[in-house]
């Protein structure tokens, strides 16, 4: 939802900081999706042994 705010703000302004903003939301979503997964793939592992 943020993230599409960020862009339309974009789309309508052309202000590059809007830009960053939007290219920052979508950084921290993608490291906290990576986290997670490795926080599953840990799990799964540890119960392996």
């Amino acid at each position: 939802m943020l993230k599409d705010f960020a862009w339309k703000a974009f789309e309508n302004t052309g202000d590059i900081t809007t830009y960053m903003f939007l290219k920052e939301i979508e950084e921290k979503k993608r490291v906290i999706e990576e986290t997670k997964m490795v926080k599953e793939e840990v799990a799964i592992g540890s119960t392996a042994v």
